[in-house]
């Protein structure tokens, strides 16, 4: 109980270094392993004259994978530590701030890595940061909320595309090992994509409760509710996306209790999640490669985000069970 409390206090910050770091080595998996990557940056500081600037240059005209996981690292180790350091200074209006100018560079980010051609593994650690970003600053824009849940679940689709053609690839070998791999990989992937889904459908009821207060700023109107944006989503949205969750969404979650998916939505939202990342996790060792170790890594540390998530609900969970 007492370790449970404790990771319950400490669930958003767990949360964010689980997934974030998993998404760094999810994206370097994509570069082809951590020794790729580092030894792209030797060749790209070679051939560049030693220099920082063009040396960036030539990562992004020559190895995509490696210029969006740097960006990837450079977003997830200063995002959440400057609006911190923001709040502490500013307060709450300053850190929000932070988080308001991650979201565009995380977007800008996602749209180099799909317009390199970048490995899909890169695409989706891109996408998820991207949706990382706007949750981040959810507190103050609760639409934030409908928009990061439908980049967390578009991230979940590139993964499990790029799951499904594992064995075409070649990064994590071939044989039956890495056609498995694949096949959960796709798996983990059509879940996350689910729980994307979810966590949209949590930004509907949080906006529902946002209060309207209209402001002159058009940047704050954009990202306000009742702005255009939250308007046009609440439309159209807001049916498309309750309507998958029902068709396919719950009925996929065969083996969480009806009763639990209803009641406790954080449990259920780790429970989707946790069988495919273990099943990926040993898959991934099993192939024996450099990728597949790393690979085993990052979903480690999903792992640990998901339980990080399913804590929040054990103070009711207990509540019942008394």
């Amino acid at each position: 109980m007492r370790h449970t409390d404790v990771l319950r206090r400490n669930s958003f910050e767990i949360q964010f270094w689980g997934y974030e770091i998993g998404n760094v080595i999810a994206s370097m998996t994509g570069a082809g392993g951590v020794r790729a990557f580092f030894m792209d940056l030797r060749e790209a500081w070679i051939e560049s004259g030693k220099s920082v600037w063009q040396s960036s240059l030539w990562l992004a005209q020559h190895f995509p994978e490696t210029f969006a996981t740097i960006g990837v690292i450079m977003l997830v180790i200063l995002a959440s530590p400057v609006a911190k350091l923001a709040g502490r200074v500013g307060g709450n209006g300053a850190s929000d701030a932070v988080n308001i100018c991650a979201v565009p560079l995380a977007l800008a980010l996602l749209v180099y890595a799909a317009s390199h051609s970048a490995s899909l593994f890169t695409i989706a650690a891109c996408s998820f940061v991207a949706g990382s970003s706007l949750l981040r600053g959810a507190a103050a824009f609760p639409m934030f909320l409908k928009i990061g849940g439908l980049f967390l679940g578009l991230g979940g689709l590139v993964l499990g595309v790029g799951g499904a053609m594992v064995l075409s690839s070649g990064t994590f070998g071939d044989g039956s090992v890495a056609l498995a791999l694949g096949v959960t990989t796709a798996l983990t992937g059509a879940y996350v994509a689910g729980a994307g889904l979810l966590t949209y459908i949590g930004g509907i009821g949080a906006c529902s409760v946002a209060p309207g207060e209209a402001s002159d700023r058009l940047v704050i109107r954009l990202a306000q509710s009742t702005g255009p944006i939250g308007r046009v989503l609440e439309r159209w949205g807001d049916p498309l996306v309750s309507g998958m969750v029902r068709r396919y969404v719950w009925p996929s979650l065969f083996w969480v209790d009806p009763l639990t998916r209803k009641r406790f939505p954080f449990w259920t939202s780790m429970l989707a999640r946790l069988p495919w990342r273990f099943a990926t996790a040993a898959l991934a060792l099993a192939t024996g490669t450099e990728a597949g170790v790393w690979f085993a890594v990052a979903n480690a540390l999903w792992a640990i985000g998901d339980v990080a998530i399913g804590v929040l609900d054990s103070e009711d969970r207990a509540a019942v069970a008394v």
